[in-house]
């Protein structure tokens, strides 16, 4: 079978019982997941019937080739990092309105931009040099303590905190409330886990897999919308102004981009957003509401353990027990604040590309396919 429109239903005998001897005669249509490229018209192809049609032509899953100056970056990230973790939490994001993200660009800036730089601020959230210091300074101590022990030279004993027992109980508290978390992202569905090659493909474009609550709340709805734009009613439309357009262009034989052109391929381009905002609807409605509930109570809960760690310690000098303490109830503060950032990221969804409207091109060229075909594609059933 070489095109969509070349099925053929299958005539199939297949006996009701074995002990009974009459027949009856069925047909079954095979499941197409996609077609030979070349059958594919301009509008199919902006989509795909399979994976690899949304994401492999841009290399990292629905990045395009929109881009920011590293000035700009640098300037997004001092945006986003603040002076206390009680400013970053005041200053969660929630998810941004489907049409903020329903083209490819726009999901693009998002997730390379806002997003990405939200995530790297993490790192800066309130920053303290001093406990830093200290703690390298302890951390050489300690390795110079171990240098002369192996050599069997006396050493500098470090002195121990008795308030062990107290900061102890911080960190009881600390894996109490972060345990389930670190379970969740640590419970990994690989690509040889999957049920079918969809989904296999979706978790290698991931860099291998993915959080397994996060698989088995996409993965589902990722499989459905890689085979609905190719016969959706969206689809049919932006490829009868795509015929109108090509058979203007063939009858003209434009030099320099149309305004015609432009304003076709813009009307191609608000039905594509159009349809793209109810896959976001449909993706933002599976989105864990109470998990992202319960990062945010966790987050308050480990702000409060950090600063009983720095009541526990008053105005004495900082100690190795302290600095551990201190140092772990950050790392699981800002590791939350990541978790839920990972939440928020968009572009794990297989939007539908935008028409190229050629606005300003120096030359008109009237392309057959929105992207190029880099490796041979086999027809696949289920």
């Amino acid at each position: 079978m070489q095109a969509q429109n070349k099925t053929k239903a299958k005539t199939q005998t297949k006996p009701k019982s074995q002990k009974a001897s009459t027949k009856t005669t069925t047909k079954s249509t095979a499941k197409i997941l996609y077609v030979e490229p070349e059958d594919r018209n301009y509008a199919q192809n902006l989509g795909g019937h399979m994976f690899w049609d949304y994401t492999a032509r841009e290399g990292n899953a629905l990045l395009t080739d929109w881009k920011i100056s590293k000035e700009d970056y640098k300037n997004l990230v001092e945006k986003y990092t603040y002076k206390t973790f009680e400013e970053a939490y005041k200053n969660l994001p929630v998810l941004p309105a489907p049409s903020e993200v329903d083209t490819r660009e726009k999901m693009t800036e998002y997730s390379a931009g806002e997003l990405k730089a939200r995530v790297e601020a993490v790192d800066n959230y309130e920053p303290e040099p001093e406990l830093k210091t200290e703690n390298d300074r302890y951390s050489k101590w300690m390795m110079d303590n171990a240098k002369k022990a192996r050599k069997g030279l006396p050493f500098d004993t470090i002195p121990f905190d008795k308030k062990w027992p107290q900061y102890n109980k911080v960190l009881d508290k600390l894996k109490a409330a972060t345990t389930k978390f670190y379970n969740q992202n640590t419970d990994i569905v690989h690509y040889n886990e999957t049920p079918d090659y969809d989904r296999s493909c979706w978790l290698l474009e991931k860099q291998g897999g993915a959080p397994r609550f996060y698989y088995n709340i996409y993965s589902p709805v990722v499989k459905q919308i890689i085979k609905e734009w190719f016969g959706s009613d969206e689809c049919k439309r932006v490829q009868g102004i795509e015929d109108e357009l090509r058979a203007r262009v063939a009858a003209e034989n434009p030099k320099k981009t149309p305004d015609w052109f432009v304003e076709g391929r813009k009307r191609e381009g608000e039905i594509v957003a159009e349809y793209n905002r109810k896959l976001l609807q449909r993706w933002m409605q599976k989105s864990p509401a109470s998990l992202l509930a319960e990062y945010k109570a966790a987050i308050v809960k480990l702000i409060a353990y950090n600063k009983e760690v720095e009541a526990i310690r008053g105005n004495e000098p900082m100690t190795k027990e302290y600095i551990s303490v201190r140092c772990s109830v950050r790392e699981g503060i800002k590791s939350l604040f990541q978790g839920y950032l990972y939440l928020m990221d968009l572009s794990d969804i297989p939007l539908v590309r935008s028409p190229k409207t050629q606005e300003g091109a120096k030359k008109f060229k009237l392309e057959d396919s929105p992207w190029k075909l880099s490796y041979p594609y086999n027809i696949r059933r289920e």
